[in-house]
């Protein structure tokens, strides 16, 4: 059975005053975080301990990432201000104004090559990765803009807004496709599952929502306190929820059933959660990173999404004359270990990853479009 841990906190300087936001790196072991003193710490996710700082703005920093190549680092400011950062000589590598008001999220696409902004301004915009001056602009939302995400494919943005709807949008045409609409007030936060099928969001109406992207329709919805953030754990079955007092729920999906909680006993600002899904990190008002270990999913197979490819392949005589065959191919990457997978048919059941050996899924979406 699932279970919460709260693990040791560890050493070194904190901010100096709350944390607004942090975010894992690509391989899981360090947290970025920003917050009100202007500064970027990074946090070793073994021991808790704070190893570096850098003062990215002499006002607070509202968001942060951390490039999925993990060589910068990415900060929001309040005044719309985006900066890429080298993540080793703490030196600035890019900086525009992006948004006239405060940015609130900062999200790679499942490619990394293009990367999306939230911000209060009410907008969305998508920027190619190594241009800032230049994007493409989601306009609809009539209030802050508080976060967004990419569906696995990266053809699909879902955000959520203080207007208390979320949205989603095809990527390429920069048009709405669909406004989601039944909360009674502003959405905190949101996450979509790594299959792509739900979209979760975190309301100060006090609830959880669990939304079907393909039907377009809700589905459940449970009571939180003042919720904070949520997540998909990569088994795509099960969603974490944290509320501003500390509470982390572990919740069932698609029935959002408590599976397991935890009382931290520390207020909570900002979350995020591990690439493996078995960690969690929060931060609040004391300026640290505190990290929660997420037990008894080991067993659980975790969704992957292949897509299509070709190879070229030579048979026997093939190579006795020069001649060869286009192989249809299906790439994935195995969210545990990150290791690159191929297969030239999609399983029909659980497989195990070859590197890491955790036991995978095909995420059944994908295998019906594939398949076509």
């Amino acid at each position: 059975m699932k279970g919460l841990r709260l693990l040791p906190a560890g050493g070194g300087d904190g901010h100096q005053g709350e944390i607004f936001c942090c975010a894992y790196t690509a391989d899981g072991g360090f947290v970025l975080s920003a917050g009100w003193d202007g500064h970027l710490r990074l946090w070793e996710t073994s021991n808790g301990e704070a190893v570096t700082a850098l003062r990215a703005s002499s006002k607070p920093l509202s968001a942060c990432a951390a490039s999925p190549d993990g060589r910068h680092w990415l900060s929001g400011s309040m005044e719309g201000v985006l900066s890429v950062w080298d993540a080793v000589a703490h030196q600035s590598r890019q900086t525009s104004v992006v948004h006239i008001r405060p940015i609130s999220a900062i999200r790679f696409s499942p490619d990394g090559r293009s990367m999306a902004t939230a911000s209060w301004d009410r907008q969305v915009i998508i920027h190619q990765v190594g241009s800032l001056r230049e994007g493409k602009m989601l306009s609809g939302h009539a209030d802050i803009v508080s976060g967004c995400g990419f569906t696995p494919d990266g053809k699909q943005l879902v955000s959520w807004s203080y207007d208390a709807t979320l949205r989603l949008w095809d990527v390429a045409s920069a048009r709405c496709l669909h406004t989601f609409q039944g909360h009674r007030d502003r959405i905190i936060a949101g996450a979509l599952s790594p299959d792509g099928r739900w979209v979760a969001s975190a309301s100060r109406d006090g609830s959880v929502k669990l939304w079907d992207v393909g039907r377009l329709t809700e589905v459940a919805a449970v009571d939180v306190f003042e919720p904070r953030a949520c997540f998909f754990l990569l088994d795509a079955q099960t969603l974490v929820a944290t509320d501003a007092a500390g509470k982390v729920l572990l919740l069932s999906v698609p029935g959002l059933d408590t599976l397991s909680s935890l009382e931290t006993g520390f207020k909570v600002h900002a979350a995020d959660l591990s690439p493996s899904g078995a960690q969690m990190a929060v931060g609040g008002e004391e300026g640290r990173i505190r990290l929660l270990a997420i037990e008894g999913g080991e067993n659980d197979p975790l969704v992957v999404t292949p897509t299509r490819g070709v190879k070229e392949k030579r048979t026997v005589l093939g190579r006795l004359f020069g001649s060869s065959r286009l192989q249809p191919t299906f790439r994935f990457t195995c969210p545990a270990c990150r290791h690159a997978g191929e297969v030239e048919e999609l399983p029909q059941a659980s497989f195990k990853c070859k590197s890491c050996r955790r036991l995978l899924r095909v995420d059944g979406g994908v295998r019906e479009l594939q398949l076509q």
